[in-house]
């Protein structure tokens, strides 16, 4: 039986790290791509330089792309941390037994494909007027991104110790200002890795960008058009900076989420 058990273990380890071998394997070809000098995509380069990196920022339409990107995924971040944050707040202390059905409602845009929330929306657009609208476009990515930030923020500020706040209000504090001085200061860590994971969520989302955008491009749909049309070694250069600054930033958020998690469980 303990043979069975021990054999069971290895397998399911090899299994898992074959798993993440197969998931990270790119990520080894690709960024030693984007240092070739070469003007087409050779494995392993021939010869090693920066060329890629000074075309992409020389690059008048990938820094409009990358801008454009980043203009969207901060705006949609912060509204769906924002908002993220009063969806917790109302699930935890007003819904009470429907707080199950609504967590599900709300967090199930990570569960429908893209590609239908995309038609929905671009159908919305259509009937009124707002095709290759940015403030609809970043609406969407804030949609997209909120479920991320409830999941986040809920498990921090179920954590939380409601005497905290309720002792607040016993002293004189108002509603807002208990919350802003018992509560708020506990979620924050929780609410910069939300954020963190919103502005990347949207970011890297391209099928809905695709259906709304007309005239002006993001940077993953810069990408895919590279792609289609002509593929320069340009997009490996673009594709390990992404690399490195999502996992830095990634990174950075679950470490300082698990602490904050950390701190209020003891």
């Amino acid at each position: 039986m303990d043979r069975q058990r021990t054999l069971g273990s290895v397998l399911l380890s090899a299994w898992f790290w074959l798993i993440v071998v197969f998931m990270v394997f790119p990520i080894f070809v690709i960024i030693p791509l984007s240092f070739g000098s070469g003007d087409l995509l050779q494995f392993p380069p021939q010869q090693y330089g920066l060329r890629w990196y000074h075309a992409y920022i020389n690059d008048p339409l990938w820094m409009q792309a990358t801008w454009l990107s980043f203009k969207i995924a901060l705006i949609s971040g912060v509204i769906a941390t924002i908002t993220g944050t009063m969806a917790v707040i109302a699930l935890e202390r007003h819904l009470g037994r429907s707080r199950v059905a609504f967590t599900y409602l709300i967090t199930s845009p990570i569960i429908v494909p893209h590609i239908f929330i995309a038609l929905g929306i671009f159908i919305f657009a259509l009937r009124n007027g707002l095709s290759g609208s940015q403030m609809l476009l970043i609406g969407a990515h804030a949609m997209v991104a909120l479920p991320f930030v409830v999941l986040i923020i809920g498990a921090s500020y179920r954590q939380i110790d409601p005497t905290i706040e309720r002792a607040a209000r016993v002293l004189g504090a108002g509603p807002m200002r208990a919350f802003m001085v018992a509560t708020f200061p506990s979620l924050m860590p929780a609410g910069v890795a939300a954020f963190v994971f919103a502005f990347f969520v949207s970011f890297d989302e391209l099928i809905i960008a695709q259906f709304l955008l007309k005239g002006t491009e993001t940077l993953p749909m810069r990408i895919w058009a590279n792609l289609q049309l002509d593929i320069s070694p340009t997009v490996a250069a673009v594709a390990s900076l992404l690399i490195v600054v999502t996992t830095v930033a990634m990174a950075g958020a679950e470490i300082l989420r698990r602490r904050a998690t950390q701190k209020l469980a003891d």
